[in-house]
């Protein structure tokens, strides 16, 4: 009787796995990601699109470091965007909102902001050492943030009564501030906006979250949403006419599985019209089309030479909120593990319903302002690499000088994989003496004990012969939970407990962090050959559990079954993350909840069960447990 081997890894992280985009070339190795968070185009369909030039791009990826602005009608009662109050949400959008539509269609009457200064807010930017801005202009209510003149819906029909976006450009124009603008193809207040017919569709909890109703062969869109596309085309040809130079134009419609598509916007029309109203606009990837650089979302993304952007919160929330913060450290790492990936950080964050930023907050923003001014040459116009990112840390370079962005210092001996460079010098920026030896094959043994770690971060400055010009290749696996981002390794579990004995009390020598190869670790296990066998994991007490792989062997990537990976916070009550019912080697399962229409990292969990359903008989085999959390 055949029987099912696996290896499972856990992660218990520190960051993120959540909704992300990413557009991917099909002659490109596939990313290790979930597949609807993943575009896939063909070649033929790549070169049909419109790009940025590389010179285009080459303050974009110089900056590293941006200011998302996140403000609406929302904020009045203290929700997070259009997705915290708005109840009608259209299709392909489920569900809804908690505001009925005819209470806050009418929050525009209290909309005063009467402590709005512009010009300060983009000195908070410069101070806190950003390169450029992106703010709302429109989000999925439908309320428009400058004086346009395709809808009565606007801030200028407000008691406050300016034009917010266009202060917020002349602002920027004038402190020589990039200016980027948000605008979202959703519109939930527009009559004639409907990307796909209602009546012609059910809705399904998976993306792309509808399918045709029994009978109905092409779905189409709604019969007046060619309306709502010819006043897509003219306001965002107001946004590329009355507002000086934009920098960025920042859609955010997510293709997400085929729930949005580029014919529902018209999107190679309506990109090409805005490069040719905005020569050098840089345009991001939500409108279906490739776009000039990904955007992952409330996570760090992986190293690529594509360039891409991971926009993250200041607070819990995308718009202004009384929520922790986050610390400077935790901020100085999202800038550092970005710049080590070759992408950038865009934070959010928003003010107050009277236009004032919250004190707390700027002081955060401004700290590590002041770290930048100090550092921030190891950050601005650098690569990622050459070293990719690991559980220590990852580097960053600049001609023949590279900085090595330690997360942490659990030896004090680093070996680096070799180089083909010599290396001349290794300084500690935050004081204390490294030393060095480069073996023949250019191996780099680094000895930190005389090293003095820095309380926000640790960074080692070293000084090569000759320029960098490419990355180094190191012997890794390409799981995205190898991304230091995603925590550090928890040694151990409590226990675990299989469906055919007792519970298992971990040896206390077990240590996840084993060197050994697959399968060949000291301490395995199985279940008996039962119906629907199964291994729960005590994790000792709750983490926010954020990710899970599974890896099979491959001669058993044929499951005799249905796996399902639960989660539970008391052992009783279980969520089912994601069941995979096709063969499979490497199966990673983002661990998320969703709340204001994104999926938000982490889930407060103890236990973890894999189950497998199977008609009749079968074994669970499992081996090499690791853990990453804090």
């Amino acid at each position: 009787m055949k029987k099912s081997l696996l290896y499972l890894a856990v992660y218990i992280l520190s960051y993120s796995a959540s909704q992300a985009q990413w557009s991917v070339l099909d002659t490109e190795p596939g990313k290790q990601v979930s597949w609807n968070l993943v575009q896939h185009f063909t070649p033929q369909q790549w070169q049909a699109s419109n790009f940025a030039t590389p010179e285009e791009m080459e303050w974009f990826n110089d900056a590293r470091y941006g200011m998302f602005i996140h403000f609406g009608l929302s904020t009045y009662i203290g929700k997070d965007l259009s997705w915290g109050m708005c109840y009608t949400r259209k299709t392909p959008d489920k569900g809804h909102g908690p505001i009925a539509d005819s209470i806050w269609v009418k929050y525009p009457e209290k909309f005063v902001f009467e402590d709005f200064d512009a010009k300060k807010w983009v000195d908070i930017a410069k101070r806190s050492g950003m390169k450029y801005i992106v703010t709302i202009a429109k989000h999925h209510d439908g309320f428009h943030l400058w004086d346009t003149e395709y809808s009565d819906f606007k801030s200028t029909n407000t008691p406050f009564g300016r034009d917010y976006l266009k202060e917020i450009a002349d602002a920027c124009h004038e402190a020589g501030m990039k200016f980027g603008i948000y605008y979202s193809q959703r519109d939930w207040y527009h009559p004639d906006y409907s990307p796909v017919d209602p009546a012609l569709v059910d809705a399904i909890s998976t993306p792309p979250y509808y399918k045709p109703k029994p009978g109905v062969g092409t779905i189409k869109s709604g019969p007046n949403h060619h309306k709502y596309i010819e006043y897509q085309f003219n306001v965002v040809r107001e946004l590329c006419t009355k507002y000086g130079k934009v920098d960025v134009f920042w859609f955010d419609a997510c293709w997400w599985g085929g729930m949005f598509t580029a014919d529902m916007w018209e999107s190679e029309k309506l990109t090409r019209m805005i490069r040719e109203l905005q020569p050098g606009v840089i345009i991001n990837n939500r409108a279906s089309i490739p776009g000039d650089f990904d955007t992952p979302e409330q996570k760090i993304g992986m190293y690529q030479d594509r360039p891409w952007e991971s926009c993250l919160t200041l607070c819990h929330s995308w718009s202004w909120s009384d929520t922790p913060v986050k610390s400077t450290k935790q901020l100085v790492k999202i800038i550092t593990s970005t710049a080590m990936g070759n992408g950038n950080a865009l934070v959010s964050w928003g003010p107050k319903w009277n236009g004032a930023f919250d004190p707390i907050q700027v002081q955060r923003l401004e700290e590590v302002g002041d770290w930048l001014k100090k550092y921030g040459h190891t950050i601005y116009d650098t690569h990622g690499g050459p070293w990719r990112t690991m559980n220590w840390g990852g580097s960053t370079y600049q001609e023949n000088k590279v900085w090595l962005h330690l997360n942490q210092i659990d030896d004090s001996k680093l070996v680096l994989p070799k180089i083909d460079n010599q290396l001349l010098t290794a300084t500690s920026l935050s004081g204390g003496k490294v030393a060095f030896v480069q073996n023949k094959a250019g191996e780099i043994e680094l000895n930190l004990t005389n090293l003095t770690a820095d309380s926000i971060s640790t960074i080692i400055e070293f000084t090569f012969s000759k320029s960098i010009y490419a990355l180094v290749e190191s012997a890794s696996s390409v799981s995205k939970f190898n991304d230091p981002t995603y925590g550090t390794l928890i040694p151990q579990f409590k226990k675990l407990v299989l469906s055919s004995k007792s519970e298992l009390d971990v040896p206390a020598n077990y240590v996840s962090l084993s060197e050994k190869k697959e399968f060949n670790h000291p301490f395995a296990f199985h279940t008996q050959e039962e119906a629907n066998p199964f291994v729960i994991l005590d994790l000792g007490k709750k983490y926010s559990v954020k990710g899970v792989e599974i890896v099979n062997k491959k001669k058993y990537a044929d499951p005799p079954g249905v796996f399902k990976l639960q989660i539970s916070s008391d052992g009783k009550n279980w969520k089912t993350v994601e069941e995979k019912k096709e063969a499979f080697t490497t199966w990673e399962v983002v661990v998320s909840q969703f709340n204001a229409g994104i999926d938000l990292p982490g889930v407060s969990s103890r236990y973890i069960k894999i189950a497998l359903e199977a008609n009749g008989k079968k074994a669970l085999h499992l081996y090499k447990i690791k853990v990453n959390g804090e």
